[in-house]
């Protein structure tokens, strides 16, 4: 049997004196497996309907960080009236374990919220009031890859691929521009592992092409010879047959041309599977991949026997 070890965190909100008309709440926050993916935030009814699940203006917020873990936070409700607990999990298959304990004026029979599958969930409450007719904002559309069954309304945040035409398949990736774009700005593509899909990886490197001005590619692979997400770094035929490579390549020059991004600093990154990719990419494609950055990834059998590329570039294996 696994023995768990289970911390106990208790911050100085804890043990808060509320004003009158204010109530004391108290949420103890238990993980399970994947701790980082579980998160929540509490907010009053008029704040909600105003400005949605705004992490500015939450009554409270957690963000998972150590598997098995408890941490307890404290803090006073304005007044009487509704509020409600917006949990989400990054995965996608709820919170493996984890839990809340939620507790208003040390009451001696706490609430238990799990979420149990899924990126979301709501939970609402009642202090002293009629229950409230609450609205959820998200992304409505089932298609998208952040569809929110439980949103009422649209908020504009879907999340679809984009399509591109390659060896008579329509192959699908996810891309994002920062606002303000200069121009001929770099380009870099970052590449799932094993199992995974680009959708996987939305969000990575975003707030550093803000900062500096580059268009990041989250490309999808496609399933190999035994039924899974990949990509084929020039693996044996009896693995995949998938021209990634041609793929891979031929997107980069026709984003750059669509966005006039510079041709010289076209980039790859990528985890496990990924990385073996980026580095198929340095041997086989470096006159349009100037550089490529590898987590847990090397390089597969056939590239660490035949890579001979036409020009060295920088790349970096972590």
């Amino acid at each position: 049997m696994k023995n768990l070890i289970y911390i106990i965190i208790i911050p100085f909100l804890s043990f808060a004196q509320c004003d009158k008309n204010q109530h004391l709440i108290s949420i103890s926050s238990n993980t399970g497996e994947w701790a980082n993916e579980m998160a929540w935030g509490l907010w009053d009814y008029n704040t909600w309907m105003d400005l949605g699940a705004n992490e500015n203006s939450a009554l409270i917020l957690f963000q998972g960080e150590n598997n098995f873990e408890t941490i307890i936070l404290d803090t006073c409700l304005p007044n009487d009236g509704c509020y409600i607990i917006a949990a989400y999990d990054s995965y996608g298959d709820g919170w493996n374990d984890g839990y809340i304990e939620v507790n208003i004026n040390n009451t001696k029979a706490p609430v238990i919220y799990e979420l149990e599958d899924g990126n979301w969930e709501y939970w609402t409450f009642e202090i002293n009031a009629d229950p409230c007719e609450w609205e959820i904002q998200g992304c409505i559309n089932p298609e998208a890859e952040n569809y929110n069954n439980l949103a009422t309304i649209d908020d504009g945040s879907c999340i679809l691929p984009l399509f591109f035409d390659w060896n008579k398949q329509q192959r699908e990736y996810f891309l994002y521009v920062p606002e303000i774009l200069p121009e001929n700005a770099p380009l870099v593509f970052v590449l799932h592992g094993y199992w995974g899909q680009g959708s996987d990886m939305i969000g990575i490197l975003q707030e550093q092409a803000d900062e500096y001005g580059f268009v990041i590619c989250y490309p999808n692979g496609l399933e190999d010879n035994f039924g899974t997400y990949h990509w084929n770094a020039n693996f044996n035929e009896s693995m995949s047959s998938v021209d990634d490579l041609g793929f891979l390549t031929n997107l980069a020059i026709s984003l750059q041309e669509e966005y006039n991004l510079d041709s010289t600093k076209t980039f790859s990154c990528g985890m496990s599977n990924g990385g073996y990719m980026s580095w198929s990419l340095a041997c086989n494609a470096p006159e349009t991949f100037k550089a490529i950055a590898s987590v847990t990834g090397t390089m597969s059998g056939p590239d660490w026997e035949e890579c001979n590329p036409s020009t060295l570039i920088p790349v970096m294996q972590i």
